[in-house]
């Protein structure tokens, strides 16, 4: 009993648990609210006028002497607006072990490039959906190779997650794993290249009945093979299951007065996406960072996305469809958000079940530019500007566009003890409403 009361008493000092509350409140002219207050909230934020209520309970990942360290955390938000709702953002427990670890539950992914993106460096895997349950194993940085530690390393995933919400599948199951790999150039440049392949498999479907799930399909499904005889037809040929990937190239700079990012997402879907005919479709990004953190401008974000090409009009290989699927007509979407980039606009959900994304608004091009900076020591603000121009499905042309901006600002007043987060948003063009709103955040932690 003694060496339990030992055992939590260091547990308790090592991982200290933290606590965390935002209160918050958004509006906005229309009844619905502007693009960039909904997008990218980790599915947190319903798109009405609402006030919310965000808790946390957490402890990071602690540096002691034992090669093992923990982390886990428990958050919900609730909200009252046009449809209350109570739900858990994240509940996980995390395990590192030197340089791998091990994350079980729901755990949002890494915030990137200071949060000025528009898909958080990846074009299918933004940070704009909730977080999927299931369980976790990667490295927790690069790791070095024995043969080439001084110029190579690798970073890697393999995970499996169910997807719980209301889908044309039910039941569905989400494989998912990436390799990338990083080359030391020299000691200013360095380079990252790798891909992300996720697999939407498993489920029951009320059209199509019950999806191949065996050992045997499960292996087809992680080698990206065709489905064989258990599968319908078009999957006998195809590979079995909903397949989204992504090839990723970066180059990285290190200065004296700036760093920058230049990096280029790639979706693919299919053989054509895989052999680039897709091309030029992708996501197109330079980050900057000015290296003056107390500066007016700190970090700058360029973005151009497009989506336009989906390898063709004709043939077979033609008009990929991005984020859709015969069969899992949820397509590549949690609880009604788009998990990529959220320029993809999703149809209108029938008894709760979204039915992914609509055509005319999956072929796009969009701009975006973000950055950030300090107006003094306890204030700094966040600016996000968006132009995308929607052309239309192939056979239907829309032509429409749209601007959309967001502008926060985070106080840390010296004698108040919490913090403040004003923000305003606005959308003007054709394919959403002409908008304007703003929000009001108090935000109380308390670490240990």
């Amino acid at each position: 009993m003694l060496y339990c009361f030992s055992f939590a008493q260091a547990f308790s000092q090592n991982y200290p648990l933290n606590y965390s509350v935002e209160l918050n409140s958004e509006i906005s002219s229309e009844n619905t609210l502007p693009f960039w207050m909904t997008a990218n909230k980790f599915g947190a934020i319903p798109n009405s006028h609402h006030g919310s209520v965000y808790a946390a309970l957490f402890s990071d990942f602690n540096a002691t002497k034992s090669d093992f360290s923990f982390s886990y955390k428990a958050s919900f938000t609730g909200y009252l607006a046009s449809k209350n709702d109570f739900f858990i953002n994240e509940l996980y427990g995390s395990i590192k072990h030197k340089g791998w670890q091990l994350d079980l539950g729901s755990k949002n992914d890494v915030i990137n490039l200071e949060g000025l993106s528009s898909s958080n460096g990846n074009i299918i895997n933004s940070i704009n959906s909730r977080a999927f349950p299931g369980i976790n194993l990667k490295t927790s940085d690069y790791l070095k190779f024995p043969f080439a530690k001084k110029w190579l390393r690798v970073k890697a995933n393999y995970a499996e997650y169910f997807l719980n919400d209301n889908r044309v599948v039910d039941g569905a199951h989400l494989h998912h794993k990436s390799l990338y790999f990083k080359s030391i150039l020299s000691e200013k440049f360095s380079m990252i290249t790798g891909m992300d392949h996720y697999v939407q498999w498993g489920g029951t479907s009320e059209e199509f009945g019950k999806q191949p799930s065996s050992f045997k399909d499960y292996l087809r499904v992680i080698t990206g093979s065709s489905g064989g005889e258990s599968a319908l037809e078009g999957e006998q040929i195809n590979a079995l299951g909903n397949n989204v990937g992504a090839y990723l190239f970066q180059l990285h700079y290190t200065g004296e007065k700036t760093n920058w990012n230049i990096y280029w997402s790639h979706p693919f879907e299919d053989r054509s996406g895989r052999e680039l005919s897709n091309y030029p479709d992708a996501l197109y990004g330079l980050f900057i960072d000015l290296k003056k953190p107390k500066s007016l401008i700190t970090h700058v974000l360029v973005e151009v996305t497009n989506t336009t090409s989906m390898s063709g009009s004709t043939g077979i290989s033609g008009r990929d469809n991005y984020f859709n699927n015969s069969i899992y007509v949820s397509g590549w979407t949690y609880f009604g958000k788009v998990i990529g980039t959220p320029f993809f606009h999703t149809k209108t959900p029938v008894d709760g079940i979204t039915n992914g994304v609509d055509l005319n608004y999956s072929r796009f091009t969009a701009y975006h530019l973000g950055f950030n900076g300090s107006l003094n020591e306890t204030t700094q603000y966040k600016a996000n500007l968006s132009y995308v121009q929607y052309p239309g499905w192939f056979d239907d042309s829309i032509h429409e566009e749209q601007f959309s901006s967001l502008f926060e600002i985070y106080l840390h007043p010296k004698n108040i003890p919490f913090e403040i987060t004003l923000g305003t948003a606005a959308d003007f063009g054709s394919s959403l409403p002409n908008n304007f709103g703003g929000y009001f955040k108090l935000i109380k932690t308390i670490s240990n």
